[in-house]
């Protein structure tokens, strides 16, 4: 979940900084620091990526500093509409200041608090900031299914009226297929009703008159249905379901194979790629919500095409969850730093693999 969110550090002294650097050391994949002489652009170009929640950082050594920084940072938004709701702010400060800094977080500027100097639990204060982005992840996914639930209710409407228009059509045909069967029905009686010593030339004028009106009536039915059709067929369509894309990258047809099997029928396409160059063409031509990639490949290993993909600007919106043979951590924190999100020991069971997925899409 930690990628998920970007992180913006405001602080106060170099000191605090390295403090705060040590608690997020490989976890976020995007950090800014600030203090009061940073440039305003920098942090106005950080904040343009809306497809991510914001945790806000304010790490000085006693409140009012913080409360200072934070009213700029709110007149910043204010004018220029920098930030949406999906962001929370995290308070620390020296331990001496906490009932300042209790004070500020109850009157609801910053979410919660947590203090240093002169004794301070990074692990507690890590703690802190991961479940203030487990927060913010879950706020980011009540507002996609607020946003899909819209989408699903304007759906419904327009299916609705839709329908509405095939029950008005078909209670207008009604009247339509009335008034040609009966011009139909009177020219057969007409027929019916000649005598045997009426001409052949009378019995053919009405036949003739016969056979226009039967055409006639079999070409409206035919351009009737087709209309009826279109419309039911455009009331069905808004509801077919978009199965989200999944690109799994293995040289191991096997592993692809035991993927593709587990995770077709919980209803996600699959897209497969035996190699890093291979992959990276299909990006070009698909969009993946999701990419697994493993690290040890020919060609064009995961690492080296997570570099690849750095340089096409494409991580910011696609997540990437490494698969590896072994639990080497050394190559997966590079893998973190180059952007992957997460990681899976292979071989792994349906489980694991479903739970770091859904996570994700």
């Amino acid at each position: 979940m930690d990628n998920l969110v970007n992180v913006v550090v405001f602080y106060q002294s170099i000191e605090i900084k390295k403090v705060i650097q040590e608690i997020l050391r490989n976890k976020y994949q995007k950090i800014l620091y600030c203090e009061i002489n940073t440039n305003q652009d920098q942090f106005i170009k950080f904040t343009e990526d809306k497809t991510r929640p914001l945790l806000f950082i304010y790490a000085f050594e006693e409140p009012k500093e913080a409360v200072e920084f934070n009213e700029i940072i709110e007149k910043l938004n204010d004018s220029k509409n920098l930030f949406n709701k999906e962001h929370l702010s995290l308070l620390i400060c020296c331990r001496e200041h906490r009932e300042a800094a209790y004070f500020e977080c109850s009157k609801g500027r910053f979410y919660s608090y947590e203090t240093f100097k002169p004794i301070y639990d990074m692990n507690r204060i890590r703690l802190s900031i991961a479940q203030m982005c487990d927060l913010l992840t879950s706020q980011d996914k009540v507002h996609l299914y607020e946003e899909d639930k819209k989408t699903i209710i304007n759906k419904l409407q327009n299916v609705s009226i839709q329908l509405h228009e095939v029950e008005t059509s078909i209670s207008d045909e009604k009247g339509i297929q009335h008034e040609l069967l009966n011009e139909l029905i009177a020219e057969i009686d007409n027929l019916c009703s000649l005598e045997p010593t009426d001409s052949i030339e009378t019995m053919n004028g009405h036949v003739s008159k016969i056979k226009p009106k039967v055409e006639n009536f079999k070409a409206h039915n035919q351009s009737y249905f087709k209309e009826i059709g279109s419309k039911v067929k455009g009331a069905t369509s808004s509801f077919k379901k978009k199965m989200p894309l999944v690109l799994v990258v293995d040289d191991q047809n096997v592993m692809l194979k035991i993927i593709t099997t587990i995770l077709k029928p919980k209803g996600f396409d699959v897209e497969v790629a035996t190699n890093g160059a291979e992959a990276i063409n299909k990006l070009k031509n698909c969009k993946p919500e999701l990419v697994l990639l493993d690290i040890d490949m020919p060609v064009l290993n995961g690492i080296d095409t997570l570099k690849t993909m750095n340089k096409m600007n494409i991580l910011d919106k696609l997540p990437v969850i490494m698969l590896t043979s072994n639990s080497d951590k050394e190559s997966f924190i590079e893998c973190r730093e180059l952007g992957a999100i997460d990681y899976i020991v292979k071989p792994t069971n349906a489980e694991t693999l479903l739970k770091k997925v859904l996570a994700v899409i």
